[in-house]
């Protein structure tokens, strides 16, 4: 028998019945256990066995008594051993009625199952170990400044030793896998872990051929979170903050565009317009609690600075909300997202009706749904906006011609139809022919002639 506890104070006192192999869980791991609790007379409490179902928590994370968040860490899977813990250890004074008295030590049958890291990512393609606790409540989150380093390997192979410092969410620029940016934000300052990561968040199915690094490996890393710099939140933010940040955002936006990525480019223009728009969370206009003005912000007869209007910052923030969400319609048509790509230009049109960008985008992504009537209609708004514009009127030739087209293959298709379901007719006769119906002229199904360049008249208006 031996005492487990952290204060090596007597209040956990562990006896193995089967020895378990291999490591043990760290703080924050999700352990599968199974366990029978007793009082010390031998009545017993509860039973995870008499339910049928194993029992799952995370460890270190004051899910469950001090006594289990001490000492399960200390056992081995296929462990079976007993944790005898005093009440301070348990359920302490009050104990917990009827079932536990006050004062209790109880004893615990511990079987370990199994256990594995914290899922950063939600889908268990990220799991993080701590292998060293680190300091404070706070963990870094996107937009936040850190320093880290690492090394990483595939099975037992040593790929790569680094050290690097850049802002969440703009890792993949800096060659920083997703995995181990979605570890960062479950990490406090100084804390180290192993984190297992999956090929979807790592290098997927083309891997890197500079880190030697194969398609679909997972990797593990050793990872560190030397420090960071904590990111504010929007509304902790002044309104030239919010516009330097957005404004950096483009710029990176914009460097993911030209190099390909446009997802990553994507999500930097979306920061653009939820930092600028205005909403229902901008507490910009609030008082503070601690402010003596009253309702109306005045102090013996002055407005405080910070709440006038700057007519410059307010025509900047405009511009810059207005490319975002064009921007964004530009890489949801990369994408192939019309339905996205058409909201993002309907939200630039609110600030700028006649922005010719979000107008022609606006028609590529009705041309992207196959919407090529609408697309028509769109395209020609451009035009009266710019009636020089020839990208448009081209774009408006080409869905004239995707519509010629569809209403011919629906013509034969109907017609092909009426062949299939008739019965055989008798012989014609002479006079028979001159009245049966030709579906080989050039009309439409309503009877109405179709020029030569496949454009209905007055039907294609919008």
């Amino acid at each position: 028998m031996v005492d487990v506890s952290k204060a090596q104070d007597g209040g956990i006192i562990k006896k193995i019945l089967t020895e378990g192999s291999g490591d043990t869980p760290s703080s924050g791991n999700e352990v599968k256990v199974h366990y029978t609790g007793r009082l010390l007379d031998g009545t017993v409490f509860d039973s995870s066995k008499d339910r049928g179902e194993f029992f799952n928590f995370k460890v270190g994370t004051g899910q469950v008594i001090k006594g289990w968040d001490e000492g399960i860490v200390t056992m081995k899977r296929g462990e079976v051993a007993i944790l005898t813990c005093k009440p301070d250890y348990a359920y302490g004074a009050a104990g917990s009625p009827p079932k536990i008295p006050p004062n209790s030590t109880l004893e615990f049958e511990v079987e370990m199952h199994d256990f594995y890291g914290e899922d950063c990512s939600g889908d268990g393609c990220v799991l993080k170990s701590v292998t060293k606790e680190g300091t404070g409540l706070s963990s870094p989150r996107e937009g936040s400044t850190v320093s880290v380093s690492w090394t990483m390997k595939h099975m037992d192979r040593d790929l790569e030793n680094r050290s690097v410092k850049f802002i969440l969410g703009d890792g993949a620029g800096e060659g920083v896998v997703a995995g181990v940016e979605k570890a960062l934000m479950k990490m406090k300052k100084g804390e180290s872990a192993t984190v297992t990561v999956k090929s979807p968040y790592g290098y997927g199915h083309v891997g890197d051929a500079n880190l030697a690094v194969p398609g679909g490996a997972d990797l593990t890393y050793n990872l560190t979170l030397e420090d960071f710099e904590q990111a504010k939140y929007k509304h902790e933010m002044s309104n030239p903050e919010k516009l330097e940040f957005a404004e950096k955002a483009k710029e990176r936006g914009t460097e993911y565009f030209k190099a390909g990525k446009f997802e990553l480019a994507l999500k930097k223009y979306k920061v653009i317009t939820e930092y600028l728009e205005p909403d229902a969370e901008d507490f910009d206009d609030m008082p503070s609690d601690s402010d003596d003005e009253d309702k109306d912000g005045e102090k013996d007869g002055e407005v405080e600075k910070s709440e006038e209007k700057d007519p410059e910052h307010d025509k900047k923030s405009q511009q810059l909300l207005l490319a975002g969400f064009s921007n964004q319609a530009l890489c949801h048509l990369k994408l192939m997202d019309g339905i996205n790509a058409f909201k993002a230009c309907e939200a630039a049109l609110k600030l700028d009706p006649q922005n010719i960008k979000a107008l022609f985008r606006r028609g590529q992504s009705s041309e992207l749904s196959q919407e090529w009537e609408d697309a028509i209609g769109y395209f020609k708004a451009v035009l009266e906006v710019d009636p020089q514009n020839t990208l448009a009127a081209n774009r408006i030739k080409f869905c004239r011609n995707k519509v010629q087209s569809y209403k011919q293959a629906q013509k034969k298709k109907y017609a092909n139809m009426f062949e299939r379901t008739n019965f055989k007719d008798p012989e014609p006769t002479k006079d028979d022919n001159k009245t049966k119906p030709d579906f080989s002229d050039s009309e439409s199904e309503e009877g109405e002639a179709i020029g030569s360049d496949g454009e209905k008249p007055q039907e294609m208006e919008v």
